[in-house]
């Protein structure tokens, strides 16, 4: 039997279950609970779904931005969703955001703001994911600047795993990966979904606290072999 969490959002009493299926769900505590919805990371309910508006440099393709998520890394999170995705799993929650031309192209700052503001509040932290920021490299880490400087917790999901990110390494990744908190990697596979345990898609992907050791460890191994 897979493990089951249980999250309540003391901000407004939403009930978040991990490890049931929609079914199981509402069979076991919907005429309880009321209305129950299915929740993937990336994917929340379907009001919940903000917009920036700014549009000054730089600048950054987005699917959306949302707050009050419990699925998308620890805690309360306010959440953007990066725009267009090479990799295109196949069972993706959020196919929308595979198009390298979907969403709407918007600025780094108006999306900081968006994700620090009120709006969120109270928050434990923000979250990128995608479609896949890694994709968007210096959006990506002109964003996380943005973000730290108000010390705030950031996750960042990717489809890449850490290794195949080691490849690249330049300095603009380098830089980026200091700049996060908790890095949850690897494609998702649709066949290793069950079970994926909390904040992960599938049992594949991984949750790499400060990836920047690791990182740098793995792009220093991969000099010396050459």
């Amino acid at each position: 039997m897979n493990d089951v969490t249980w999250t309540i959002d003391r901000t407004t009493g939403s009930l978040v279950v991990e490890g049931l299926t929609l079914d199981e769900a509402e069979a076991l505590g919907g005429e309880l609970l009321g209305r129950v919805a299915e929740l993937n990371c990336g994917k929340p309910l379907a009001d919940n779904v903000l917009t920036p508006a700014k549009t000054a440099p730089p600048l950054v393709r987005i699917a959306g931005v949302y707050h009050g998520s419990l699925v998308d890394g620890p805690g309360r999170r306010s959440v953007v969703r990066f725009q267009g995705c090479p990799l295109a799993c196949r069972g993706c929650y959020v196919p929308e955001t595979h198009s390298l031309t979907g969403g709407m192209s918007v600025s780094v700052a108006g999306v900081a703001s968006e994700l620090l503001g009120e709006r969120g509040a109270p928050r434990d932290g923000v979250t990128i994911l995608g479609g896949e920021p890694f994709a968007q490299l210096e959006a990506l880490l002109a964003l996380l600047r943005q973000l730290k400087r108000s010390a705030v917790h950031v996750t960042v999901y990717t489809g890449y795993t850490l290794e195949a990110l080691a490849v690249r390494n330049r300095p603009v990744m380098t830089d980026a990966m200091q700049l996060i908190d908790l890095l949850i990697d690897g494609p998702y596979v649709q066949e290793l979904a069950d079970g994926a345990g909390e904040w992960r898609g599938s049992r594949n992907q991984r949750l790499i606290e400060q990836p920047a050791r690791a990182f740098s460890a793995l792009a220093g191994a991969r000099a010396e072999a050459q």
